[in-house]
């Protein structure tokens, strides 16, 4: 069972999602399919919703990508999305200058795209935008950096009020192919085989005042950011809980197990989870719920040994447990699962 079955890894806002879509639906591709391709559905995609999980934009990315015959659909799409679309666009646009709005970005990207480090780093005559993944991305590698590169270059435009011709970029990747590079659509000069991605601009630049500079929305923008980054937090120290719970839930794990792990003490985990309206028992009964269905489906094991991977020494318990979770025995579901009745 790979790593990304076991545990969902937030990766990006449903906003980038819902502009990929956008872009497919301006080419005319039907999106139906490739939402539910992903395991998606628009209601994954509304305001408010958690960041979609890297496994199902994975496959959303091959899809969309399969559908639209567009290789370089990521730097289409990226460039169609709005900064004022989310409060970290709305708020580096009503900076009062161009290194501001950068050094805003910076803070707070992975309220957009988590998994993803951005740096700005200023020279005597060059300032340089640096982007590191902190996981690999697969085959959405490519896809991920043409995006962001369509998404900084609309930002810029917004912010300077126009084309900005200064900007060099860098792409961690290799040169495309033919004499069509899609990168040269929107930047004068791009250099391939980077390390990581890279926006320079001249350091002077920094200096240039925002066109659409607005203090009030600034502090809107701004707050609404620190209260995203809060919720943030929540939702990584639940992730470090199912991690850490996952590698030992065969040993049926109790708080002091775990805490020792996360650097808390039980009584930190107890109240960060309460924090969240979750208690420990609410995730490991999660967890389980989720793996007992994945190894029926997937795997011969016999009950016996399922409840010993599941952390039940008596398989009887976890036959009743499961009864509860799913309104049916085990046998089953498995049944069931292999014919394809269940999801």
């Amino acid at each position: 069972m790979s790593t990304e079955d076991q545990v969902a890894i937030p990766f990006i806002h449903p906003i980038f999602v819902r502009s990929v879509l956008d872009c497919l639906n301006s080419r005319g591709v039907p999106t139906s399919d490739v939402l539910a391709n992903a395991g998606l559905a628009w209601q994954d995609l509304c305001d408010g919703q958690p960041l979609v999980d890297f496994s199902a934009f994975r496959r959303f990315v091959t899809q969309a990508i399969r559908s639209s015959g567009e290789p370089a659909l990521g730097l289409i799409a990226g460039s169609m999305l709005q900064p004022y679309h989310s409060p970290v666009g709305i708020a580096a646009v009503s900076c009062n200058t161009l290194g501001e709005a950068l050094q805003f970005v910076s803070r707070h990207a992975r309220l957009f795209m988590r998994n993803i480090e951005v740096r700005l780093e200023t020279g005597p005559r060059w300032s340089t935008f640096v982007v590191r993944p902190l996981r690999p991305l697969c085959e959405t590698h490519v896809f991920v950096m043409q995006s962001i590169l369509g998404a900084h270059c609309r930002l810029l435009e917004a912010i300077l009020g126009r084309p900005v011709d200064e900007l060099t970029v860098g792409m961690p990747y290799p040169r495309p192919p033919g004499p069509d590079v899609p990168c040269l659509r929107y930047v004068r000069r791009a250099e391939f085989d980077q390390k990581y991605m890279t926006l320079q601009l001249p350091a002077k630049l920094l200096d240039a005042p925002c066109v659409p500079a607005d203090a009030k929305a600034f502090q809107v923008a701004a707050r609404a950011c620190r209260k995203m980054e809060s919720e943030l937090g929540h939702v990584e120290f639940i992730q470090r809980v199912r991690e850490a719970l996952l590698e030992r839930l065969a040993a049926n794990p109790e708080m002091s197990d775990v805490a020792p792990d996360l650097g808390v003490s039980v009584r930190t985990l107890v109240r960060r989870l309460a924090d969240a309206d979750l208690t420990f028992s609410d995730i490991k009964d999660d967890l389980r719920k989720k793996h007992a269905a994945w190894y029926l489906q997937h795997t011969e094991l016999s009950m016996e040994a399922i409840a010993s991977q599941l952390g039940y020494g008596d398989p009887t318990n976890f036959s009743r447990k499961f009864k509860n979770w799913y309104r049916v025995p085990p046998s089953r579901m498995r049944q069931s699962l292999r014919a394809g009745l269940c999801g």
